[in-house]
């Protein structure tokens, strides 16, 4: 037992603490790291907060995994930031000792590189995704400006939510870094490894005989196209999807439609993932309007208008426009709609309600308010029916319940809001008047309990509205 024990610290004196002493471990810094980026989230959902690294994907177009599974999970943020972590550890290893820049090179681009997949995954592959994060930063904006009390903007603040166009690259790009999360900053550490300066070392006349082969396959050309032939349909394939998608528009306004068609196949080829999204669905009804084919695929057309309707702030007439599609797949039972025409349909619902809602300089017409609020409430129902998991509805309908002081409804509202959303300042605004509602129907240990976990949610002190009804000024 003692020879063992003996022998293990010896090993340990070897390897990989040798390392710390040579090289003041950046190399297991860059380990420790990357290992913390496969556990903290890496995007952020508006409404449901961070998201798994592990259910974060890195390359769908090319996984035919279901969201969930294990394939998925290997195709993930968590999976590439852990296999960057083994690679810096083996980086340490006694035999990659002489081959000191390439060992630091290959570390270093191990932990780029699913952070540059991630970006390219979010900007070019998975636009579905970027759909609904969109969709979901909206809903976010416009309950925000019915909280009542302001909160931190983001880095690049949205002043005009229903501007947020995901078919535009430039607003991905606003969207990805207002949802950034800590975790897509660890993998930075490579920056630092690849732009190391090589030590000057003697050669070991010493080395093992297989050394030379270790020597060769570190060499840069060598280690260039090892990644260049793995990493080429990765890269390839969404920067030409980017291509094609910008050719299809020029296409469209040329009145190229044939041509336009063309592109959308390309795309549909190499960007599996692209079809189904808002900009694919819009470039692809223009296109089949333009050709004038009697097509089957009536809703993407009607979709196309919806959408520059939506462009344009028309949201009835893109709403008279989108809702036949909708309330046709709801009778059939068994095609349920596809997300782009939920999400555009709710966006127009959306901007009725706000366009109905009744502004603050109403608060001393009650008539006209209530009547603006019922207005309000109609439309709202609608896109509770149209979309269930809005959560912009139910708070809505929680805030006009208690408004026009239906207070049981307005319980039930907000207790489905909360089941919808992480988010600890929405959360505080609907226990805040979940409190409001106990103490109304006179349940003021209820209320006052409601008021005191809305607090708790609030610790940077911005729901002045829950501190003001525990203080009796509300």
């Amino acid at each position: 037992m003692t020879q063992k024990i003996a022998a293990l610290v010896r090993w340990l004196r070897q390897w990989p603490w040798r390392e710390w002493k040579a090289a003041h471990g950046r190399l297991l810094l860059a380990c420790v790291l990357m290992l913390g980026a496969s556990g903290l989230p890496w995007l952020a959902d508006p409404l449901r907060g961070g998201c798994s690294p592990w259910q974060t994907p890195l390359v769908p177009a090319w996984s035919l995994a279901a969201p969930g599974t294990v394939g998925a999970a290997l195709t993930s943020v968590g999976a590439g930031s852990f296999m960057a972590a083994l690679v810096c550890l083996g980086c340490t290893l006694r035999p990659f000792a002489d081959q000191d820049l390439w060992r630091y090179r290959l570390a270093g681009a191990s932990c780029l590189l699913p952070l540059c997949l991630f970006l390219l995954h979010f900007t070019a592959v998975d636009t579905q995704q970027g759909d609904l994060l969109a969709y979901h930063k909206l809903e976010a904006q416009l309950i925000l400006r019915h909280l009542g009390y302001n909160l931190p903007r983001d880095w690049l603040p949205v002043t005009a939510p229903f501007a947020l166009d995901m078919g535009a690259l430039h607003w991905r790009v606003v969207l990805l870094v207002d949802q950034l999360r800590p975790g897509a900053a660890l993998p930075l550490i490579g920056l630092s490894l690849w732009f190391r300066q090589p030590s000057r070392r003697q050669p070991n006349p010493r080395g093992r005989p297989w050394s030379l082969v270790l020597a060769l396959s570190w060499r840069p050309l060598c280690l260039s196209l090892l990644l260049g032939a793995s990493l080429l349909p990765a890269l390839v394939a969404p920067l030409w999807s980017l291509l094609a998608a910008w050719q299809t528009d020029l296409a469209i306004a040329a009145g190229e439609y044939q041509q336009a068609l063309g592109w959308l196949e390309t795309i549909h080829w190499l960007a599996p993932a692209v079809v189904g999204s808002a900009a694919y669905e819009e470039q692809l009804g223009q296109t089949l309007f333009g050709l004038e084919t009697r097509s089957q695929q009536v809703e993407v057309v009607g979709f196309a208008a919806a959408h520059s309707l939506l462009q344009q702030r028309a949201y009835l007439r893109a709403y008279q426009l989108l809702f036949p599609h909708w309330l046709a797949h709801a009778q059939q039972q068994k095609d349920l709609p596809e997300p782009w025409l939920t999400t555009a349909l709710s966006e127009a619902l959306e901007g009725l309600v706000e366009a109905a809602w009744p502004s603050s300089a109403l608060s001393g017409d009650a008539l006209e308010r209530n009547h603006r609020l019922i207005m309000a409430q109609a439309w709202l129902r609608r896109l509770a029916q149209v979309n269930p998991d809005s959560l912009y509805a139910h708070y809505l309908l929680g805030r006009a319940d208690y408004e026009l002081r239906n207070y049981q409804d307005c319980l039930a509202e907000m207790r489905i809001g909360l089941t919808l959303s992480s988010d600890n300042d929405l959360r505080s605004s609907a226990y805040t008047y979940m409190g409001l509602a106990e103490i109304a129907l006179g349940r003021s240990a209820e209320g006052r309990e409601a008021l005191l976990v809305a607090l708790a949610l609030d610790p940077e002190y911005h729901n002045n509205t829950a501190r003001e009804a525990l203080s009796g000024l509300h």
